[in-house]
Order: structure tokens, then C-alpha cells, then sequence
């Protein structure tokens, strides 16, 4: 576990509420258990035996596992979870590597349409920008191309939600999300098209 998870290595947590996830640190590693820290403003997103996804980079790629949050220490803000070695997968570091993206698109929740722009795409999901707010406790139907004009459809989980004032001082939100539902062809269109934006801007 010590060529896996130490101390100081950031990590990414999604806690079984999705609004609380977040970047930390893990603060301690002993046995198979690790201790990470957290925000004092996500501690209400957070409970005993609460379910946890958690990403982080490794030399050999992206280590992903999920646990559940065995203590919370709510006075030192910190988070004592199970690592299971023989329950993690390893991921490739380009999988999820994000790509400037830039196209317009519509989402839809059933009752409205959301007329957004994206920023950023990764095979995991993508950064958009959007007049409206959106909810963090919905599930958008989106649909997009990349370089060519086949659809690629499947929902958008937006994660966090940050209110922006841009340079013409209009106000908009940047929006980072996850998709969901995603066909495993979909997925390895979307990695096959950001390892060759990756690729051509290294030779450029």
C-alpha cells in the first residue's frame, strides 16, 4: 500500500452525496486504512458507513476504489476510510485526461432546455459553461459530437457549480460534471479523441 497511498498524496473523494466532492490530501496511512481530510463546509455531505469513490494519481495511472467512511473526526475534519488492494482498479493516466473543448450544446431535464458551451472533456465528463445554475441533484440528457457528426448521448451528473464574472461582466456558471450512462463506444471515442488533441498540441 506504501507504492499506492502515503501521506500528502492528493486525492479526489465522492461521497454518496455527489454535491460534497472535493479535492483532499491523505494525512495518514496505517495497515489498510487511510486518513484524508476535509472541508469544514463538506462535513454535512459526509456520514458513518456513508459510500466514498476516490480517484487519485499513482505513478502507474489513475487508482479508483470505492469504501465507505468508517470514522469522521468532525473536530479535526478528517476521514478514516479502507483501502481493499485486491478491490481497486488502475486506470490509464490518458483515459481521463481532460482536453480544451470547445462546442455549444443543449441540455435537457424534462422540463427545460439549457443552452451551454464546454470548456473542457475528458472521457469521465466535462467542464461547461451555462447562464442558469444547474442542480447538482439531477441528471441532464445530453447529446454532442466531437470532431465528426455522429451523436454521442448519455447524461450529465453536474458535481460543483461555480458562479463566475467574466470579462464583459456578464455573470455565468462554470459547471463540472460526470457522465453518466455512457456507451463503452462512446467512452473510447471520447478517450481516442483526447489522446490525439493531447498528441497534437506536444508537437506543435
Amino acid at each position: 500500500m506504501k507504492k499506492l497511498l502515503k501521506k500528502n498524496q492528493k486525492i479526489y473523494v465522492v461521497p454518496q452525496d455527489i454535491k460534497g466532492a472535493m479535492s483532499s490530501k491523505i494525512v495518514g496511512t496505517e495497515r489498510s486504512v487511510i486518513e484524508f481530510e476535509i472541508n469544514e463546509k463538506d462535513l454535512p455531505y459526509y456520514e458513518k458507513n456513508g459510500a466514498l469513490e476516490i480517484f487519485t494519481v499513482v505513478d502507474e495511472g489513475m487508482l479508483y476504489f470505492k469504501t465507505k467512511a468508517d470514522e469522521i473526526d468532525s473536530k479535526n475534519r478528517t476521514i478514516k476510510a479502507v483501502f481493499d488492494k485486491k478491490s481497486y482498479d488502475l486506470l490509464q493516466r490518458r483515459e481521463y485526461t481532460r482536453i480544451d473543448f470547445e462546442k455549444e450544446f443543449t441540455l435537457k431535464d424534462g422540463e427545460n432546455d439549457y443552452i451551454c458551451s464546454t470548456l473542457d472533456i475528458s472521457a469521465g465528463g466535462m467542464k461547461i459553461l451555462a447562464d442558469l445554475p444547474l442542480s447538482t441533484e439531477k441528471d441532464y440528457t445530453i447529446e454532442f459530437s466531437l470532431e465528426s457528426n455522429i451523436p454521442i448521448q448519455c447524461f450529465f451528473r453536474p458535481i460543483r457549480v461555480d458562479e463566475v464574472r467574466l470579462k464583459d461582466k456578464t455573470t455565468k456558471n462554470i459547471i463540472s460534471g460526470r457522465f453518466i450512462a455512457l456507451k463503452n463506444i462512446d467512452k473510447i471515442a471520447i478517450v481516442q479523441f483526447c489522446f490525439k488533441k493531447q498528441s497534437e498540441n506536444t508537437n506543435k
